[in-house]
């Protein structure tokens, strides 16, 4: 139970005890539980999104508070990612310049206008989901995108040779986090979306090697800047898959 609790403490603001206490082996394994933090932060949403639905009568002013909700809960961090990657893949021409870009804790111009599409999207495509589908959206939603973060560290190594932050959480191989986290995104799929579901979560599949593609070829590997933003761009991409899947 203590590798879900790292999960949790990873993927969350929860506070489940100092960062520092984490063995690697810890970490490592600790990717098996993130499809389930991925769903525990989504039936937070959809109870947020239900709360909010009884006071604003189902307004669009409903899927702002989601948003917040979704920001607030996991602490801007895959956000942050996003953000750093985004500056790294623009403003660099090899992995070395990129990765040194990402490092730099400025913010530049395209990592503004990546955040703000992001949360843009979010917002817009919880507000074409018809209401019926919402609460099911944000379950699979964070459980399938936390799932692509487990492909992509448990098939790419880490892009800095002295290692980081997230070096503890990527580990090659690691058959069992893989096979187990997919296994279990694949029932959640299942169970909230039937055949639709199986649908968009080979369809991320696919997404999460096109990721793999492009991060080994940009930056040498993956850090945890880029499987933040793979978070990120995956959420974006479920909601857009159940917006056109559902209504």
């Amino acid at each position: 139970m203590r590798t879900l609790l790292v999960a949790i403490g990873c993927l969350t603001i929860v506070p489940v005890g100092p960062n520092r206490s984490w063995s690697d082996q810890e970490c490592r394994r600790s990717l098996l539980w993130f499809p389930l933090v991925g769903l525990l932060i989504g039936l937070v949403l959809a109870g947020a999104y239900s709360i909010g639905s009884a006071v604003y009568r189902y307004s669009p002013a409903v899927a702002g508070i989601v948003v917040v909700v979704w920001v607030v809960l996991t602490g801007a961090i895959h956000l942050d990612g996003l953000a750093d990657t985004c500056d790294g893949l623009y403003g660099g021409h090899t992995p070395q310049q990129r990765l040194r870009i990402m490092k730099d804790p400025h913010v530049g111009a395209m990592a503004v206008v990546a955040i703000v599409c992001v949360l843009l999207l979010k917002y817009s495509l919880l507000n074409s989901l018809a209401d019926r589908k919402v609460i099911r959206a944000l379950l699979l939603t964070p459980c399938l995108a936390r799932t692509v973060m487990v492909v992509l560290a448990t098939t790419l190594s880490y892009a800095r040779p002295e290692g980081g932050t997230a070096a503890a959480f990527v580990h090659l191989p690691n058959r069992t986090a893989l096979i187990g986290a997919g296994a279990f995104a694949l029932l959640v799929a299942w169970g909230t979306y039937s055949w639709k579901g199986l649908l968009v979560f080979g369809g991320l599949v696919v997404g999460s090697l096109i990721l793999r593609m492009c991060f080994a070829r940009a930056l040498g590997g993956v850090t945890g800047d880029a499987l933040g933003a793979s978070a990120e761009l995956s959420e974006v991409c479920v909601l857009a898959a159940l917006a056109i899947a559902g209504n």
